[in-house]
């Protein structure tokens, strides 16, 4: 500032600085090789996308969710597939993989994976601790958001859980079970007998249960424990995960090459979407 005048700064700038050119010095992304990728190279994956839910909150001073909501079961967050119908004829599911389908309605579509991590820490203070996260790039019209769901139709991890026995035929099991490793249980104290602790039961597959092709571990007639007694399962299934952050929500080129220059939406070029990746987690982090 001099003599009360004030020189504002040169902007906006646009265009190419003076005295270049284009022509010669560009590298032009050809979008659909990435698309090209993912499709021959990608997961399968069953894609359901997350919505908030319009539950009331159960008081005006807070926005807590609505417990018994039947539409988000007081989590705030619905999940819905997609609204059009997709020739899947050319693949081959198994009966796994079709139950996810058949009770979720997702959008099926491809992914490549990398980066990924599984943790363990046993000696975490909430216990045995296991936790992970990778990034999925998808098509850029698959646009994913926080908190959408992705279960990997193509791989299965371990998993293990705590249940207790609900007196049915079906152990109720958090994800759809693709094989049993072990099943241990502890039956309920008897509250007339000050020394009775309950009994440590280990079950046999086959002897005790089988796994039916619903994805569900299965008492055989007569062997079901009494309903109360805790069931340690540890089983495989396919690992379903939920975004967490979107590290690369946006990625937009601009292509020139063999562009008709009567139809260019900019002088340098049109803008090309690229896909987009975000960084998940197992769904159990959440709840």
């Amino acid at each position: 500032m001099s003599n009360g005048i004030i020189t504002m700064p040169e902007v906006p700038k646009l265009g190419l600085p003076e005295g270049e050119k284009d022509a010669g010095q560009r590298v032009d992304f050809k979008p659909t090789k990435f698309d090209l990728l993912i499709e021959t190279k990608g997961y399968l994956l069953a894609w359901t996308r997350a919505c908030r839910c319009p539950c009331r909150p159960v008081v005006e001073q807070t926005e807590q969710t609505d417990p018994n909501c039947p539409l988000c079961d007081g989590k705030g967050v619905f999940y819905f597939g997609g609204n059009q119908a997709q020739d899947l004829s050319g693949y081959n599911f198994d009966a796994i993989q079709q139950k996810i389908i058949d009770d979720n309605s997702p959008m099926i579509i491809r992914g490549i994976i990398t980066s990924i991590q599984n943790q363990y820490d046993p000696w975490d203070r909430l216990g045995n601790w296991q936790s992970g996260s990778l990034m999925c790039t998808v098509r850029p019209e698959n646009k994913l958001a926080i908190y959408d769901r992705l279960v990997v139709l193509d791989s299965e991890i371990v998993y293990s859980e705590v249940v207790e026995a609900d007196g049915t035929n079906l152990v109720p099991s958090r994800y759809l079970v693709t094989g049993v490793n072990q099943v241990r249980g502890h039956t309920p104290a008897d509250a007339t007998d000050p020394n009775d602790n309950g009994e440590l039961v280990e079950y046999l597959a086959e002897t005790d249960y089988f796994l039916n092709d619903s994805g569900q571990i299965e008492w055989h007639t007569g062997k079901a424990p009494v309903t109360g007694t805790r069931l340690a399962l540890h089983y495989s299934c396919h690992p379903t995960f939920l975004v967490w952050e979107h590290p690369h929500v946006v990625r937009t080129t601009l292509k020139k090459f063999k562009t008709d220059p009567a139809t260019l939406k900019t002088p340098l070029g049109d803008p090309k979407h690229l896909p987009v990746q975000a960084m998940v987690r197992y769904e159990f982090f959440k709840s």
